[in-house]
């Protein structure tokens, strides 16, 4: 997978781990400064203290992956490849500094939800950073709805079932999954032998340029 689509939280840690602003330390996708710092004046959030993205957020998915406890070759794939959609820095990556902010896709900003700001704003960039590339797409629905994905793109989604009925909270499954891709390094042409807990690929089928892989359990651990 050339890329980690990874899924935002509302929910934030108070741990930080990085010292000095966020415009002092590096990051990614520089070229959101600009919105990034109207955002924040506007809104009023301090740009510190700073925390990798994979440590500020605490969602379900974050707690279960669990990066601070992988190995570091590990952890540093999910840093250098995966990408997380932020209503307050348009889109980091995982291991980008981020503030602690208390900020949701429904704020609005200059008369838009900030779902749509960025919606714009990032059409271009992404479709030069997804062309051509296989992405593991394990964003939320809301996240998901911010993105235009290029036609020349192939997306990897996954859909759970458990005892016969989807599972609608997925993000501790995700979170398994992603591990499970990472660590033994998982590509197009083995999806079939996934499988965590008791959780085996059931089915994989082609919808244009977006695979979907079934993975279905008894969900006897979650």
């Amino acid at each position: 997978m050339d890329l980690l689509l990874l899924p935002w939280s509302a929910r934030q840690s108070k741990i930080n781990l990085i010292n000095g602003s966020f415009w002092e330390v590096g990051n990614r996708f520089r070229e959101l400064d600009p919105l990034r710092r109207s955002l924040m004046k506007e809104l009023g959030v301090d740009p510190k203290p700073l925390s990798p993205a994979w440590r500020r957020y605490r969602g379900r998915f974050w707690e279960e992956l669990c990066v601070w406890a992988l190995p570091g070759e590990v952890r540093k794939e999910i840093e250098e490849r995966g990408l997380v959609l932020s209503p307050l820095l348009g889109l980091v990556g995982a291991g980008d500094p981020v503030p602690p902010y208390s900020l949701d896709w429904g704020v609005r900003y200059n008369g838009h939800r900030l779902v749509y700001f960025w919606k714009r704003h990032l059409k271009e960039l992404v479709q030069e950073l997804f062309r051509g590339k296989v992405i593991l797409d394990l964003a939320g629905r809301i996240e998901r709805s911010v993105l235009n994905f290029p036609e020349d793109c192939v997306r990897v989604v996954f859909e759970y079932f458990r005892a016969g009925r989807r599972v609608i909270n997925s993000l501790p499954h995700r979170a398994y999954t992603l591990r499970y891709i990472v660590e033994m390094g998982v590509g197009l042409d083995d999806l079939k032998r996934i499988n965590f807990l008791d959780y085996r690929v059931k089915e994989i089928r082609e919808e244009g340029n977006t695979i979907r892989v079934r993975m279905v359990g008894e969900g006897k651990y979650i």
